[in-house]
């Protein structure tokens, strides 16, 4: 319990006074113990002073209330068509939902500072308010899909935008704003939309710090990393296309590309040399998303128009494609999270490595130069190794005058693997060497791809600054090396590979091996 709160202290400052805004699709809504259980957490979260925005889905229940009613809910391309019965059905539906959710919210609780409103009369008489005031509203823009491929779709709505700054304002006065399905016309009619279309709008257009996804199996069937950069992201999706569908994947391809590419920020807080594969880079906890000034980026006002009820009809998940959406028009990162796991919303936001999938345009994890600010954070990982044998020892004046070869590994600004590779000159053979050292991963992220991460990053570092052949000198290590390419080429202290000044200083009779690639 108390090590949780020490790791979760950067996360919840971090945190306070960011927007998030939260899915809870009707599949979620259904399942009245799970819900419940989101929204203590949510009712937590809110307390920890982040900013929220959760959007309510009724899908299910729209569809169940027709059928209650003896009508049968009627889909054109993966679109349902919104008559005046599918209308009261969806308003009813919304209602409810709303409902349950501004009921369980507003049970008050006697901890936790913003969890429970408590002021006191003129009679000096404590009275408790509701745990958190919760506001709607006719936030959500809409338009009517109209006539496509001859089906009128009647009053099924197409979300243009949501408005950025009445929502902001009541975010600034402490409350929680609940969105839903429906939309509203310029005509002053309601319209039937997609949760997963309002709650990617909002995201956009309130520059919101994430978007937070609750999935189910159903919605989200996939088995996805902790985390996922956009490309990949986009690249799964194009996977999935139905075999044959040659027409539907095109659409797809072209629905992932409306949405403009994030720019890149004119300054960066870690320099980043390219990867072979993978991009990471430093995770800063203060950055900013969008320009904050309340409006909507005209650009990425154009953008989203997904269809994301066709891609729910042909088995794409629609919260990977909302996902997918937001982050490709400015939103950092993404977050689908299971909704039956207990706590989940917490820990995917209050612990190291989450629980969920987080899906993102900015680099998660920095792989960067070393500085002098990280010489105590390298002793400390090398220590122990050194201690035992695997490494040569190193003083603090030896490990400073090497400082400038080493390559660091973090994660909220925590230094999690560190490398040296420093340049030989040429060995007998010609070639321009350079030698790997003191590579680590801290014991805890072991296993998880992190050396992966950091060897491909100097691979590729040591291939742009022209250096033909990698080596490096080990007695314990060589199973982990073999693995990823380098071959043996016997003892150090005598292999033509090494430049001369170098094998004069290797102790013979540490026996060390050299590997090379």
């Amino acid at each position: 319990f108390v090590q949780f709160f020490r790791q979760a202290s950067p996360y919840i400052e971090g945190h306070r006074s960011r927007t998030f805004v939260l899915a809870i699709p009707g599949e979620v809504v259904d399942q009245k113990d799970i819900l419940h259980s989101l929204l203590e957490d949510v009712a937590l979260l809110h307390g920890l002073g982040a900013k929220l925005v959760i959007v309510i889905g009724a899908r299910p229940q729209i569809n169940k209330a027709m059928r209650e009613s003896g009508v049968e809910p009627r889909y054109e391309h993966g679109y349902r068509v919104t008559d005046a019965a599918s209308l009261q059905a969806a308003i009813r539906a919304a209602g409810q939902a709303r409902m349950e959710v501004e009921s369980r919210l507003s049970k008050a609780r006697a901890f936790g500072a913003g969890l429970c409103s408590m002021f006191l009369c003129q009679q000096q008489q404590q009275h408790y308010g509701p745990a958190l005031t919760t506001v709607s509203g006719n936030y959500v823009a809409a338009k009517r899909k109209g006539v496509v491929g001859g089906v009128d779709y009647q009053l099924t709505g197409v979300v243009r935008f949501v408005q950025a700054d009445p929502v902001r304002r009541q975010l600034s006065e402490g409350n929680v704003v609940l969105l839903s399905n429906l939309g509203y016309s310029a005509a002053g009619e309601v319209l039937n939309c997609d949760i997963y279309s309002v709650a990617a709008r909002a995201a956009i257009d309130l520059a919101a710090d994430k978007l937070i996804v609750m999935t189910t199996q159903e919605s989200q069937p996939l088995d996805l990393p902790l985390w996922l950069p956009l490309s990949d992201a986009e690249a799964m999706l194009l996977r999935m296309a139905p075999p044959g569908q040659h027409g539907e994947m095109e659409m797809l391809e072209d629905d992932l590309q409306r949405a403009p590419d994030r720019p890149t920020p004119s300054s960066s807080p870690v320099p980043i040399a390219p990867l072979p594969h993978r991009h990471l880079a430093g995770y800063a906890s203060g950055s900013e998303s969008g320009n904050g000034s309340g409006a909507s980026n005209s650009s990425s006002t154009a953008a989203l128009d997904m269809d994301f009820d066709r891609w729910y009809d042909l088995g794409l998940p629609p919260p990977l494609l909302a996902a997918c959406a937001v982050c490709r028009s400015g939103v950092k990162r993404a977050h689908l999270v299971d909704a039956r796991m207990d706590g989940g919303l917490l820990l995917e936001l209050y612990s190291r490595d989450g629980v969920g999938s987080m899906i993102s345009t900015d680099f998660y994890e920095g792989i960067r130069r070393a500085g002098m600010q990280d010489l105590a954070s390298i002793q400390e990982l090398l220590r122990p190794l050194e201690d035992r044998g695997v490494l040569v020892k190193r003083s603090e004046e030896q490990l400073l005058s090497e400082l400038p070869y080493f390559t660091v590994l973090e994660r909220e600004s925590k230094v999690l693997g560190c490398a040296a590779m420093k340049p030989l000159g040429r060995n007998g053979e010609g070639d321009e060497v350079a030698e790997l050292a003191a590579f680590c991963v801290h014991p805890s992220y072991r296993g998880g791809g992190k050396g992966d991460s950091l060897l491909e990053y100097l691979e590729s570092d040591a291939a742009q600054c022209g250096i033909q052949r990698l080596v490096l000198l080990t007695t314990r290590t060589a199973d982990w090396f073999e693995q990823r390419g380098f071959k043996p080429a016997g003892a150090a202290h005598l292999s033509q590979l090494l430049p001369p000044e170098r094998r004069q200083r290797i102790d013979p009779l540490r026996n060390s091996q050299l590997y090379s690639k």
